[in-house]
């Protein structure tokens, strides 16, 4: 099966390297920010820490998935997003519901950030990349 990446717009690779430098100048304690596709694959990313960005987007979107199959069996409805709380900072997992190019978000900030603004601009980025469908 051929990858989303091979098909995805150059101009959605450019929207999502942009809307990581927006996040990225929005959320001063950011240690790593992935776009990936839904198979895994890297779209746009910066990671500071000696991150492996392949890792990050190959598990973001495995705990998608497991996100997805959680709130299913639970019947609680579709999930939005997976967050971790670690001893040291968060991993925030958004899914960007994207009509032609479904892609996963995944942000490691800081235990300094605060979760809520994480997520509001976890939230607000995929919510922009969503609506990009323009020629995408």
């Amino acid at each position: 099966m051929e990858s989303v990446l091979m098909n995805l717009p150059e101009q959605l690779r450019l929207d999502a390297d942009q809307a990581l430098d927006e996040l990225s100048a929005s959320l001063g304690r950011l240690n790593a920010a992935v776009i990936a596709t839904t198979d895994g694959f890297e779209v746009a990313s910066r990671a500071g820490n000696g991150l492996e960005v392949s890792k990050l987007a190959a598990m973001a979107c495995s705990i998608s998935a497991l996100g997805a199959m959680v709130g299913q069996e639970s019947e609680v409805g579709s999930h939005q997003n997976v967050i971790v709380e670690a001893s040291e900072g968060y991993i925030v997992i958004v899914d960007i519901p994207h009509p032609r190019y479904p892609m996963i978000l995944n942000l490691v900030a800081d235990r300094e950030e605060m979760l809520g603004q994480v997520l509001y601009q976890a939230k607000r980025t995929a919510t922009r990349l969503s609506d990009l469908s323009l020629a995408s």
